[in-house]
C-alpha cells in the first residue's frame, strides 16, 4: 500500500489535506498530523469516493466538520470537558495505532462529519439519501442542523444512531439505532 501527500488527491472532489486539516481542534491547535499506517491513506481515499463524493454530486459542497485523528490530536480533545469523541468506537483514526503499537479503533476503515453549504437541505434530509442510495459502516445523527458522522469500513453494518444532547450535562446520548430498512426508518421519522 501507498503513503501519499497532503497534496494528493484522496477522490474526485477532495485531497488528503481536506480530510486531514479539518476540524475546529485541530485547525486551533494548528494540529495535523498525517497517518503514519499505509491503510489509513487508503481507507480515507475509500471514504471520500465512496461516500462523500457521492454527496457531494447529490447535494453540493459540503464542510467537512471533522476528519482523520492521529492519536496526538485524540489526546488533545480527550482533554475537554466534553469531548464528543471516543477514539476506540469511531474510526476516527481510522487504522492508527497507540503508543504500545496497539490499533486504536478495531473497527478499522475511516470516517467523517460534514455539513452541506447549501441550506435548502437539512441533514435529516442528507442523511435518508445516504441510508437509500449508498454502502457505509456506520452513521450517527445529532439533529437536521448538526452534522452527520459517517464511516466506510470492512464491516458496512449500514448501522444509523440517532444521538440527542441531554441539556442539562450538554453530553451526546444514543437515542434511537437501527441496521439496513429499519434505519432509513428511523432517520426518516425523526424530530430533531
Amino acid at each position: 500500500m501507498l503513503i501519499h501527500s497532503l497534496n494528493d488527491k484522496a477522490s474526485h472532489h477532495f485531497t488528503f489535506r481536506d480530510l486531514i486539516e479539518c476540524g475546529d481542534t485541530a485547525l486551533a491547535l494548528k494540529l495535523f498530523e498525517e497517518p503514519k499506517q499505509a491503510e489509513t491513506w487508503s481507507a480515507l481515499s475509500q471514504l471520500a469516493t465512496q461516500i462523500l463524493d457521492p454527496v457531494v454530486e447529490q447535494f453540493g459542497p459540503i464542510t467537512l466538520t471533522y476528519g482523520f485523528c492521529s492519536p496526538a490530536l485524540a489526546r488533545k480533545i480527550a482533554k475537554n470537558r466534553h469531548p464528543h469523541i471516543a477514539p476506540s468506537l469511531d474510526q476516527h483514526c481510522s487504522h492508527e495505532v497507540n503508543q504500545n503499537q496497539k490499533i486504536i479503533c478495531e473497527r478499522r476503515g475511516a470516517a467523517s462529519d460534514f455539513t452541506v453549504n447549501d441550506k435548502s437541505f437539512n441533514m435529516q434530509q442528507v442523511g435518508v439519501w445516504i441510508c437509500r442510495n449508498l454502502t457505509f459502516d456506520r452513521l450517527y445523527y445529532y439533529g437536521k442542523t448538526s452534522p452527520i458522522h459517517i464511516s466506510y469500513g470492512p464491516d458496512m453494518n449500514q448501522f444509523v444512531q440517532l444521538m440527542k444532547s441531554n441539556l442539562s450535562t450538554n453530553q451526546r446520548v444514543p437515542f434511537l439505532k437501527g441496521r439496513m430498512n429499519k434505519a432509513t426508518h428511523i432517520i426518516e421519522h425523526v424530530m430533531f
